[in-house]
């Protein structure tokens, strides 16, 4: 019986890949349209970042000599601020323009001018914050600022060659409502010595620095609470204890206040301490307003001895000389 030849079918797998083959290397000896664009702009960022390398050390070159051009200087008279209050009599603008050295010597070109400025600005003691900073051409600036106000002034004294070997002088020394130290030349005497008074206080911070005395910080706090009523009541001075008081994990000072009569109102803590057990800050002043409605203005001797509110009500009232008797009278001559 004769095999039967088996044929076998055609294999064009051979073909097939030879044609692919073809075809690929067809696409990757010409780029597609997709491709080509891909590349363009590959080129135009290398380009682009080529020109601002270069073009930045350009500038690193030559900004020096074009930043200080004169026509790019900040003159003296070309820098103007916030109006200051009456209560300054110096001139603010004219101090930090001197002790920064700002005429004609920053551009305001330069990546580092708006920081200069508000620097200048913010190291005066009168400045308690620099704002909005706007600037123009011809070089000119105005400067937002908010101004220190004083609260109150601590006494203190010291030592004074002039007074001899044991003389002191004594200092009046304005503070703001943070303790900041201001220069006192600059407020008018007057305002000055109508301010409360802080007593009892030793040393000093430089001018523009906080009083690191927590007996200052809460006079401070009692002064500015009440100056509202502060000249209404007759208050002259604000004393503080030499020691605090200690409240188990709390320790605060209590605070005396002296009107110009010489009552001592026995106020206590300061507000911002608010102890526990004691009155806050409205029901001692109520007490107070009750007390003068009862026994009259506190501006002269005729006014009590002492007036507690800490805890209550309490009057003590002054004890009158006696006067001499005619037979003593005789005596003493």
């Amino acid at each position: 019986m004769a095999k039967r030849k088996r044929i076998r079918p055609h294999d064009t797998r051979s073909e097939e890949t030879g044609s692919e083959g073809v075809k690929n290397s067809a696409s990757l000896a010409a780029p597609t349209p997709r491709r080509f664009r891909r590349l363009r702009v590959a080129l135009i960022l290398a380009t682009i970042a080529g020109l601002g390398w270069g073009g930045q050390q350009l500038w690193e070159s030559v900004s020096p000599q074009v930043i200080h051009r004169d026509r790019y200087l900040l003159s003296a008279e070309a820098i103007t601020a916030t109006d200051q209050p009456e209560w300054i009599t110096g001139d603010v603008l004219s101090q930090v323009v001197k002790n920064a050295g700002l005429d004609r010597r920053i551009s305001i070109v330069d990546n580092s001018f708006i920081e200069e400025i508000q620097n200048a600005f913010a190291l005066h003691p009168w400045v308690e914050s620099v704002g909005k900073i706007e600037k123009s051409y011809p070089p000119a600036i105005h400067v937002e600022l908010t101004y220190r106000r004083p609260v109150a002034a601590v006494e203190t004294t010291v030592r004074d060659s002039r007074l001899g070997v044991a003389g002191n002088s004594v200092l009046l020394l304005p503070v703001d409502r943070h303790g900041i130290h201001l220069p006192a030349e600059d407020v008018p005497g007057v305002g000055l010595r109508y301010l409360p008074r802080i007593m009892g206080i030793v040393g000093q911070p430089p001018q523009g620095q906080r009083w690191d005395d927590p007996r200052v910080a809460g006079a401070v706090d009692l002064a500015e609470r009440l100056t509202a009523d502060w000249e209404r009541l007759y208050l002259s001075e604000i004393l503080p204890s030499p020691r605090p008081e200690i409240n188990g994990p709390r320790q605060y000072f209590l605070y005396d206040l002296i009107t110009r009569g010489g009552t001592r109102i026995v106020w206590g803590a300061a507000p911002r301490d608010n102890p526990p057990g004691e009155s806050d800050f409205q029901e001692k002043l109520q007490r107070l307003n009750r007390c003068v409605r009862r026994t009259g203005p506190l501006d002269s001797v005729r006014g009590p001895k002492i007036v507690d509110v800490r805890n209550g009500e309490r009057i003590v009232a002054r004890t009158a000389k006696k006067e001499k008797s005619s037979e003593d009278a005789k005596i003493t001559k």
